[in-house]
């Protein structure tokens, strides 16, 4: 016989569940991915990139390909003053997910110092598509005006990147069957600030991981 406190607990898990964005199946998003980089790919700018960044999320483009080690050793490399070896691992990622905003700005970056600026300039529009479309999703001020990402790295890079600030602390919130992540920030004067992100997006990849221990960036 199933315990209250068990029955109350599958009806929180499947209120929660139902209240998420519903997402597409992985094969599903893939081709949406497919069809609108494609469309990147040949000069088209005109699409939903907020679609775009999730279906490569949901259709899990990259594969066995780790974008976060990547990042890691295109950061090493620039450091080092080596623009050619960073701008190349920045590219492969982008061959895997053209709207990884963090390949998009190690690909502007270093072309830009290689003085390559009509390169530069692609990137850019990418970086800036990218950008615009997390804007438009809100404000981040609060749950209802929390800004919508794909995941915690998109996240992280947006703040450090487009937003110019550093974290400091953070630490999550379930409001009305939604998920958010409240992140403490300082920007380059001093500021500090508060931003909400919706997180539903990694609450439901997660539930669909289960215990296979799969990580899906």
């Amino acid at each position: 016989m199933i315990s209250m406190a068990r029955i109350l607990l599958i009806l929180f898990l499947l209120s929660a569940t139902l209240t998420l964005h519903a997402l597409d199946e992985p094969k599903v998003a893939r081709a949406k991915y497919d069809e609108l980089a494609a469309k990147v790919n040949a000069g088209d700018m005109n699409i939903d990139w907020q679609i775009l960044r999730l279906s490569a999320r949901v259709g899990e483009v990259y594969g066995d390909y780790d974008p976060y080690r990547a990042a890691k050793e295109a950061l090493a490399l620039h450091e080092k003053g080596d623009y050619e070896g960073a701008l190349k691992i920045a590219i492969e990622t982008e061959r895997h997910n053209i709207a990884d905003l963090d390949a998009q700005v190690a690909a502007w970056s270093c072309l830009m110092q290689m003085e390559r600026k009509q390169e530069a300039e692609r990137h850019w529009n990418i970086l800036r598509a990218i950008v615009q479309s997390i804007l438009k999703s809100g404000k981040g001020k609060n749950a209802k005006t929390a800004y919508f990402v794909v995941g915690i790295r998109e996240e992280l890079v947006f703040i450090e990147e487009a937003l110019q600030s550093r974290v400091t602390q953070q630490h999550s919130e379930r409001i009305d069957g939604h998920y958010y992540d409240v992140v403490s920030v300082v920007n380059a004067a001093g500021k500090k600030d508060s931003l909400w992100f919706n997180t539903d997006t990694d609450i439901e990849l997660s539930g669909r991981a289960g215990d296979t221990g799969r990580h899906i960036y």
